[in-house]
């Protein structure tokens, strides 16, 4: 099976790599932007809320793929993956949140985020001393929406003009949001859940039936504002200040890809997922 995920984050497409079986066929917005003469794929991710940036992802890679169906690599994609993900840290307000990728600014980059979240971690009033490193509760959590396009041809999306993440916010996402949020439960490694929503359930305007797989997954532990890298190459993001609940000695940027395939809250969304497959 052809499998779009839409990302260019090549850390993100290495996990989808490992936690997919190998019979299917990941191809990354990197791939496809190889191919001359195609209308590239523009989602403006500007809410505050996961689910909603996720839902551009979905809906700006629906129109990629039917902008572009003529051509082999496109006509041959069987179903869209997207995840919007973040790292949440109560004491931080939640932050760095729906805004992890760019917590230190534009553009975005991964040292200067963790430089900003160390130094944020060590001015908060209340933290837990672990081996001489400050923690707080933190969590990640994953919002993968899947859809298979098989009937793209005859589902039109032109329809709707897709303008930005923020445009797509109202009552039913933030409520969808919301439910998800309190499914986090710090006494757990993680967990997940699934649910099947159509698109004009939540987007009215939105006349081609598609439904979308929802996975939602979450993993919890804490952050420390001291980083641990103890395998070179090995994690990304906020990777290397992370630890479960159940492996507070070893960050997550120090398990081998295995171990946190098998506890980070995109395995959990996974796990989720493959049930779809």
């Amino acid at each position: 099976m052809s499998l779009f995920i839409c990302t260019s984050n090549q850390g993100k497409l290495a996990e989808f790599s490992n936690m997919l079986s190998a019979e299917n066929k990941i191809i990354g917005i990197r791939d496809l932007k190889k191919i001359e003469s195609i209308k590239q794929i523009e989602a403006i991710e500007n809410s505050d809320y996961f689910f909603s940036n996720a839902l551009i992802k979905i809906l700006s890679a629906l129109k990629y793929i039917s902008d572009n169906f003529k051509i082999k690599e496109f006509n041959e994609i069987e179903k869209i993956i997207v995840d919007d993900s973040g790292l949440c840290v109560p004491a931080l307000n939640f932050l760095p949140g729906v805004h992890s990728a760019t917590y230190a600014g534009s553009p975005k980059d991964d040292t200067n985020n963790r430089k900003k979240l160390i130094y944020e971690i060590g001015n908060l009033g209340s933290t837990t001393d672990f081996q001489n490193e400050k923690r707080t509760p933190a969590f990640f959590v994953c919002f993968l929406i899947e859809i298979a396009i098989k009937d793209l041809k005859s589902n039109s999306i032109i329809n709707y003009n897709i303008k930005d993440a923020k445009s797509l916010v109202n009552k039913n996402i933030i409520e969808f949001e919301e439910k998800c949020l309190h499914k986090v439960d710090f006494n757990s490694d993680g967990g997940f859940f699934t649910d099947k929503i159509s698109i004009p359930t939540l987007i009215p305007q939105f006349i081609s039936n598609f439904i979308l797989n929802i996975h939602y997954g979450f993993c919890c532990g804490e952050v420390s504002n001291s980083e641990q890298n103890l395998i070179q190459g090995a994690g990304h993001g906020y990777d290397s200040l992370f630890y479960s609940v159940s492996k507070k000695d070893l960050s997550f940027a120090s398990i081998t890809m295995e171990e946190k395939n098998a506890k980070s809250h995109r395995a959990f969304a996974m796990k989720a997922m493959r049930g779809d497959f």
